[in-house]
């Protein structure tokens, strides 16, 4: 009853040093101090079933657990020592990894046979592995830890001899000293408050590895984008890298140059040869730091001017380790200094040969301010002039809107003024032709008949184009199929007399957003045109697609087609194409007014057709409202 006493020190042991590691995970996230705090709850497993007196022998399953569960702990000291020695480059992926190996252990405790014989080997190998790197890294490295690790483990198969041996004095001894040399492994670390020092040096190694990746790649960012070359060359002159802007001061690519000395590419001026040797032997003795500059010559064959300079890398014991070289291409300024010096030189040869040239210099000097003075003048005067083109530009823009007003408000009085006369004549000359029994009368009153009716048309087309601007849209969501089948129904008889067939190939799902009264002016102008136009047994299609945020509508016949000419002139005023046209039911305004229209609604309109006799097709675009998805081809 004492013994199991004892067992409690190594399990309050356990739990105190598990506690602490969490603490310490949870403020760094390093995954160590999990690990350990994982495979110490495992190995308090054997702890407790001895404290409990567990007849573990007696279950196979239980004494399996018992066998398994301090292994973890002897694969996570093995890695600890590893580490003592070799840096873990991703430990999260090592983490992973041992976490899936011990998942593996405690599965395999549900055999259906005793592991003993199988753990046992794994447990010397790995006692023998731990304890003689642990040792070895002591004596190689120096490594105190590692030492600390080996005597835990020595103490761990201590235990286990005494639990073999049923010794539990000198298991519990054992075990408390295994957890002392680890505690001592992990004591706290001088001036890092509340972590390890084996904690803390591999996280300081991971973070200093971060940051050096970070730096080399900031600095690889660096030299590769910078327009100098940078090159290193190692102690006996060999070049192992050069920056990729080597191409374009030296023409040679970058692989050319690796593994060479500067010597064997013959780049440097033959002139030259002897001052940059020089230069070198004088920056390896220490006795040259500026930079130096001299001619070299690129793989074309350009002779280009250069600045060099070199620092040295050495190792603690001050070797050369590396030779770091900059070049950067001075030839523009080595060619301004020399086309500067060829001008100092003629000036002092002039100012020697020629006292009265700076006579003539002055004069020249005075003659180019007179002319910088008479150019600000006259530029001057060009901005006044260009401020009185603008002017007088707005004032003709001015007066022209004025006269477009003017012409707009005259066209207006001046059909008032004679749709007042004709509304008079429209009524009475029925009358009077039904009051009449003599046919050549009634023929005559039909001609004026017909001739007052097309004054009118054109009086009411006029007015209704000169009001299209002004009109204020009701704007609303119109099913284009419903309006196009409820116009229809208006030209049923026409389409009858003439024979004709009308297609609709509309979506019914195609909504636009129009004024419902303008929108039938529209479609009524474009169907009534085909109709007209079209001849007897024709076709008129009419069909609408939605296009992103605008529905395209159009109507097309296979009448007697447009011509090129006609085409550039058919949305005009007043205009009727051909001889064909020039009759008294139109006035060539419809399709001014639905060009007026569709703009009104932000859309455009367009005629296309391949010729005479060809049909014709008017397309025209409008607003899209809501949309649905359904196709409906009908036959009228």
């Amino acid at each position: 009853m004492s013994i199991r006493i004892f067992w409690l020190l190594p399990i309050s042991a356990i739990y105190i040093t598990v506690v602490w590691f969490i603490r310490l995970y949870m403020r760094d996230r390093d995954k160590r101090k999990l690990l350990f705090s994982i495979v110490f709850v495992l190995a308090s497993i054997d702890y407790i079933i001895e404290f409990l007196v567990i007849p573990y022998t007696s279950n196979l399953i239980l004494l399996n657990i018992y066998l398994v569960a301090s292994i973890p702990l002897q694969i996570a000291i093995f890695v600890a020592v590893i580490e003592t020695m070799y840096s873990i480059k991703d430990f999260n992926k090592a983490f992973n990894i041992l976490l899936l190996i011990f998942a593996s252990l405690i599965v395999s405790s549900l055999l259906p046979f005793s592991l003993q014989n199988v753990l046992k080997p794994i447990r010397i190998v790995l006692a023998v592995e731990t304890i003689g790197m642990s040792f070895f890294s002591f004596i190689k490295k120096k490594r105190e830890d590692a030492l600390l690790f080996g005597l835990s483990l020595v103490c761990f198969t201590s235990a286990s001899i005494g639990l073999a041996s049923n010794n539990q004095g000198l298991a519990v001894f054992s075990f408390t000293m295994a957890y002392v040399f680890l505690a001592l492994v992990f004591r706290k670390a001088k001036g890092e408050e509340g972590i390890s020092s084996y904690f803390a040096l591999k996280k300081r190694l991971e973070e200093t590895e971060r940051k050096l990746r970070l730096s080399e790649e900031k600095y690889r960012v660096i030299v590769e984008n910078t327009s100098d070359v940078i090159m290193l060359n190692n102690p006996r002159g060999i070049i192992t890298y050069v920056s990729p802007s080597c191409e374009r001061l030296f023409g040679y690519k970058a692989k050319e140059f690796l593994g060479k000395t500067p010597w064997e590419l013959h780049i440097v001026h033959p002139d030259d040869l002897r001052r940059v040797a020089l230069y070198h032997r004088r920056v390896k003795n220490g006795l040259e730091v500026k930079p130096m500059e001299y001619r070299i010559i690129t793989k074309e064959g350009k002779i280009k001017w250069i600045s060099h300079s070199i620092s040295i890398v050495r190792d603690e014991r001050s070797r050369i380790v590396t030779f770091i070289s900059s070049y950067r291409d001075v030839t523009e300024r080595k060619e301004m200094e020399h086309q500067l010096s060829i001008k100092v030189m003629e000036l002092e040869r002039a100012r020697k040969a020629y006292l009265n040239i700076m006579e003539d210099l002055k004069e020249t000097v005075e003659n180019l301010k007179r002319a910088r003075e008479e150019i600000r003048k006259k530029n001057k005067e060009l901005e006044e002039l260009n401020r009185d083109l603008e002017r007088k530009v707005k004032e003709r823009t001015e007066e022209v809107e004025r006269l477009l007003k003017a012409k707009e408000e005259l066209l207006i009085q001046i059909s008032h003024d004679i749709k007042t006369p004709l509304t008079p004549l429209c009524n009475l000359l029925p009358l009077v032709k039904e009051m009449s029994d003599q046919p050549k009368v009634k023929q005559l009153i039909d001609v004026c008949m017909r001739n007052v009716n097309y004054m009118r048309k054109l009086v009411t087309d006029t007015l209704q184009l000169l009001k299209a601007d002004a009109v204020k849209l009701n704007m609303e969501d119109i099913p284009l199929l419903e309006e196009v089948k409820s116009l229809l129904e208006n030209y049923r008889i026409n389409l009858q007399e003439k024979k004709m067939d009308v297609r609709v190939l509309i979506e019914e799902d195609v909504v636009i957003k129009a004024d419902r009264v303008r929108l039938r002016e529209i479609l009524d102008n474009l169907i009534s045109n085909a109709i007209k136009y079209s001849k007897e047994g024709g076709e008129i299609t009419i069909g609408a697609k939605r296009e992103e945020d605008k529905v395209k509508i159009f109507v097309r016949d296979n009448g007697i087609g447009m011509t090129k000419e006609q085409l550039e002139h058919v949305f005009d005023e007043f205009y009727k194409g051909d001889t064909s046209r020039h009759d008294l039911t139109s006035v060539g305004m419809g399709l001014s007014i639905c060009k007026r229209l569709v703009e009104k609604h932000g859309g455009k309109i367009w005629a296309e057709s391949e010729g005479l006799g060809k049909g014709s097709t008017f397309y025209f675009t409008l607003p899209a409202g809501e949309q649905k998805s359904k196709e409906i081809v009908s036959n009228v």
